[in-house]
């Protein structure tokens, strides 16, 4: 079971995507079932916030969550029957939300190397998820940043009908609300002024949630430590800029930047509607997307074989 403690109020930015959240959530208030979906796939590279969203939706929508966990055995048959009881727990307690976190690695795609329990796996979970007894009481919410290694079957609408892309924050403005969000949320005593904090955003270009966050907490563990940047000769009485930008040189954020675009890219493309996208990729053709795709696909393999 899953009991989040933060709704929608400690998510910095994100705000077309609190929006179409917060429009499901009050169909689920308002027992508006038909315009419920069965289903919620969050997609994007790692570090956007998708679990944190996920948990703050469940806390916003007011059902009761729980978060599948690993249900599979060594035994032959004993994998069919854990999920057969975890589905039977789900329909029993009914006006719920079941979250799938790293969807990708926990139910994959079907195969047959597992003498099939897999594709069985799969096969019910698909066949429960397209119940439409079950529109608005039981909802799927699964993370991802890997959604071409799903069952392409399990992705589609009637299944997943809402599919929401996540990326790193776009312009320096949202990454100040996010900044502003995290030191709501570890309780950070910080004095940033936007003259100040905007001019130092402009430069983190790429930086996801989670990369601020480490800024944040990187910072506020000098302040403690009274680690004083280049230029401070005293401690101040809160946490001020020089901290943060003292903490942004020292960090070093992902180099796989090749992965990152692969799942950007994989997020365009399963994204639902294009009032969700980033405005870059808000009129990009299903041709051109599909081109890039290829282009990186290929630079990752390149890669792999030379390691």
């Amino acid at each position: 079971m899953v009991s989040p403690d933060h709704g929608f109020d400690v998510v910095g930015g994100m705000e077309p995507i609190k929006d179409a959240l917060n429009r499901v959530a009050s169909h689920v208030k308002a027992g508006r079932r038909t315009q419920v979906p069965m289903g919620i796939l969050f997609v994007g590279p790692m570090g956007t916030g998708k679990t944190f969203l996920a948990e703050a939706f469940a806390h916003e929508s007011g059902l009761a969550a729980i978060k599948l966990k690993n249900f599979r055995d060594k035994w032959v048959g004993s994998t069919e029957a854990n999920l057969e009881k975890v589905l039977n727990v789900v329909e029993a307690l009914g006006e719920i939300l079941v979250m799938i976190d790293e969807g990708d690695r926990s139910i994959g795609g079907a195969g047959d190397s597992d003498g099939g329990v897999n594709s069985r796996v799969i096969a019910r979970l698909k066949e429960f998820m397209s119940d439409t007894s079950h529109r608005g009481r039981i909802i799927f919410v699964m993370m991802t940043n890997r959604p071409d290694k799903l069952d392409t079957d399990i992705k589609r609408p009637g299944r997943f009908d809402l599919k929401i892309p996540f990326f790193p924050p776009q312009d320096a403005t949202t990454r100040a609300a996010i900044i502003r969000a995290l030191i709501r949320r570890h309780k950070v005593d910080a004095d940033f002024p936007e003259e100040q904090l905007l001019p130092l955003l402009e430069n983190l270009e790429g930086y996801a949630a989670a990369d601020l966050e480490a800024l944040v907490l990187l910072a506020n563990d000098d302040f403690k430590s009274a680690i004083l940047p280049p230029g401070v000769e005293t401690l101040p009485e809160r946490v001020s800029i020089e901290f943060l930008k003292r903490a942004a040189e020292d960090f070093m954020p992902t180099r796989e930047t090749t992965m990152i675009e692969y799942m950007e890219l994989l997020a365009v493309s399963e994204a639902s509607n294009r009032r969700l996208l980033p405005e870059r990729y808000k009129d990009i053709e299903v041709g051109d997307l599909n081109a890039r795709l290829g282009e990186v696909r290929t630079a990752l393999m390149r890669a792999k074989a030379h390691v």
